[in-house]
């Protein structure tokens, strides 16, 4: 027996997921409802005997109340900050620190953080999300120390700060470089050391306290060295966490190593944790469980023969490990708010830090009691007599009931980013639906991360970065949707990178289960580059070509090609229009930051193509489409030195393209893809 809640307004029950995996019997319905609220992916679940909603958003919107039902007014909420990113190891013998968690509050019962009691009412009913974006790693000496991410919030609208009804997280600081220090945040970046003897100390975290909020929402970073510069024991320091300060870099029992992010802390709020539900947070390699946030990011290493070093490890919750030698650091998780890894340097080449991972804002209630499952994995919700499964990161769907089960799937590979200096914007991911019989068994769902952006024309990747692929790998066949193809890389000098856009990823030998993805536009230079690649069919398309003075093209989209840049102008394309999720798995409820985003007539609409950098003073491409942006696709730049945006996280659509002129400026990361699973009740 499971859980079945009076609260959908479509349905005439929904069937919550329980422990038993059995489907509903005859128990009568308890006579009690939650809230009537909107906004968000929604993850129905059960814990214990009650029946909670949870409201997850990994892109900004608004979470609506509309009634309030007979179980109370009050909600629980997780705000987490967007993390620092990772500072740059400058030549010759530098370890950068790395970035800072972005800072992390929740009320939700019996944590150990947990604030006051938080009541919403229906007046007005609307309540802004703000989810903070991952501050970018540091890659070239005008900006060095990596960059802070931003805050996010929860709040009535309008609410100024500070109030109890306003809720924010403060964004993670960026980790330092020489002779940039740290940046203080949520919490703290790590300091550099700089051989032979130079370093400094952590930023302070839980800068600015709240005192409607006053348990501690981050740590500091830790120093660049644990011995004063003794050759030997040096690195640079780890990010602050949201639990602890981030750890000193090449302390004596960890020679040359890098420090080590500060944990972060787990927050169970969005279902249960075990690793088949897997559409929250970062996971625990301890225990295989999820909703794990803001750890902070390691620092970065040194590396020498006569003592071997490596990089800082990150914190748990997100955080991302430092470079050692000549690497760059990893980038955090995305939707965690972790701090980014410090970049680590012993040559002429830059050692790049890792980018901060986005925010999240995830909101809950209970909703009922009684019901029933016939699947985990996911974030499960229930619309128009069906069950939705939505993966906004990797997992397993696991089937468990005692046959093959049919269903209907949606799946969008991740955007790429668009191109650097000039660039092209970045293709959306592929998109591809269809029906699927799922074995009694537990099958893979991948979701493809977004691509990176490209950088400027001194950078030696000016192209963005390709998507990554979603798929459900079942026994036969696997489902298959490509990454975007990056955005292509301006540069006027002999040997800059090629200008073209990439090709989305292709599949070898496409079948009905599988789609490649839409292209990434030209870069505007000289002479004109060409667009990517795709398929030329629905769910991929190529990007548009530049022009010869400056205007780059647009990214294809699911639903059309990327266009040209007008021929010898300044003026960029507009990436390609989306497509539409379709209408079984638009529930009302995940309106606004949820499920999709709007498009030319109406909402829930993914993978569009960013929109292409102008030349100077030129006009800038719209992502998705003209009107837009649309799709969540990334416009691209106009400004002289002006960096183009990044697509919105779960939509498979393609970042911007960077505009013309000084060096520093990059492309827009694209957004992560989505699998969605649906099948009757």
């Amino acid at each position: 027996m499971g859980i079945r809640s009076q609260n959908n307004p479509i349905a005439a029950y929904l069937d919550v997921f329980s422990g038993t995996g059995t489907d509903a019997v005859t128990s009568a319905p308890t006579p009690s409802s939650g809230l009537t609220a909107t906004g968000g992916v929604i993850s129905d679940y059960t814990s214990g005997s009650d029946v909670y909603r949870a409201h997850v958003f990994t892109s900004s919107g608004i979470f609506n109340v509309s009634a309030i039902g007979n179980l109370g007014a009050n909600i629980e909420y997780l705000v987490v900050a967007g993390g620092g990113g990772g500072g740059y190891a400058q030549p010759t013998q530098v370890m950068a620190g790395g970035g800072g968690a972005g800072g992390l509050r929740t009320n939700l019962t019996g944590h150990p953080l947990a604030g006051a009691a938080y009541a919403v009412s229906t007046s007005p009913g609307s309540y802004t999300v703000t989810v903070g974006a991952g501050g970018m790693g540091a890659f070239s000496t005008p900006n060095a120390r990596g960059a802070s991410g931003t805050n996010s919030e929860f709040y009535s609208t309008p609410v100024s700060y500070p109030s109890t009804l306003r809720i924010r997280s403060l964004g993670g600081g960026g980790g330092a470089s020489y002779p940039q220090g740290a940046a203080e945040g949520g919490s703290g970046g790590g300091g550099v050391t700089r051989t032979p003897a130079t370093y400094s100390p952590g930023a302070a975290g839980n800068v600015t306290p709240d005192p409607n909020h006053p348990a501690q929402q981050g740590y500091p970073g830790g120093a660049g060295t644990g011995e004063g510069g003794t050759p030997g024991s040096q690195g640079g320091g780890g990010g602050g966490g949201a639990t602890a300060a981030g750890l000193q870099g090449g302390h004596p029992t960890r020679p040359n190593q890098g420090g080590y992010g500060g944990a972060g802390t787990q927050v169970a709020i969005a279902g249960p944790t075990a690793t088949t539900f897997t559409g929250v947070g970062a996971i625990n390699p301890s225990n295989n469980q999820y909703q794990y946030f803001a750890g902070g990011g390691g620092g970065g290493g040194r590396s020498v023969s006569s003592v071997p070093g490596r990089g800082g490890e990150g914190g748990l919750g997100g955080g991302a490990n430092g470079g050692v030698g000549n690497l760059l650091g990893d980038s955090a998780i995305a939707s965690t708010g972790g701090g980014g890894g410090g970049g680590a340097i012993q040559s002429s080449t830059g050692g790049y830090g890792g980018s901060g991972g986005s925010g999240i804002v995830v909101v809950r209630y209970q909703i009922g009691t009684i019901a029933a499952a016939k699947a985990t994995g996911g974030a499960i919700s229930f619309y128009g007599g069906k069950t939705i499964h939505a993966f906004t990161n990797s997992g397993t769907f696991d089937n468990t009931t005692p046959s093959a089960l049919d269903v209907t799937y949606f799946i969008v590979g991740g955007g790429s980013g668009g191109g650097g200096g000039h660039g092209g914007g970045g293709g959306a991911g592929g998109v591809k639906t269809g029906p699927l019989s799922i074995p009694t068994a537990a099958v893979t769902v991948t979701v493809g991360s977004g691509g990176a952006g490209g950088g400027d024309y001194a950078h030696p990747a000016s192209k963005g970065t390709n998507g990554g692929d979603s798929s459900i790998i079942t026994p036969s066949p696997t489902v298959l949707a490509r990454g975007g193809g990056g955005g292509g890389g301006g540069g006027y000098s002999p040997g800059d990178p090629a200008p073209a856009g990439n090709a989305g990823s292709q599949i070898p030998n496409s079948d009905a289960h599988t789609i490649g993805g839409s292209g990434g536009g030209g870069a505007g230079q000289r002479p004109s580059a060409p667009g990517g690649a795709g398929e030329n069919s629905s769910g991929s398309y190529p990007g548009g070509s530049g022009a010869s003075e400056g205007g780059a093209g647009g990214g294809g989209g699911a639903g059309a090609v990327g266009s040209n840049a007008p021929s010898d102008s300044q003026v960029a394309g507009n990436g390609g229009v989306g497509v539409q999720i379709p209408t079984a798995f638009q529930n009302p409820a995940s309106a606004g930051g949820g499920l999709g985003y709007p498009g030319s007539s109406g909402t829930y609409w993914v993978a569009g193509g960013g929109g292409g950098g102008a030349g100077s003073g030129g006009t800038l491409g719209i992502g998705g489409g003209p009107g837009g942006p649309y799709a969540g696709a990334g416009p691209g730049a106009a400004a002289t030195g002006g960096d183009g945006l990044s697509g919105k996280e779960n939509s498979g659509s393609g970042g911007g393209g960077a505009g013309g002129g000084p060096s520093g400026v990059i492309g827009g990361s694209g957004g992560s893809g989505i699998v969605l699973i649906a099948y009757p009740s």
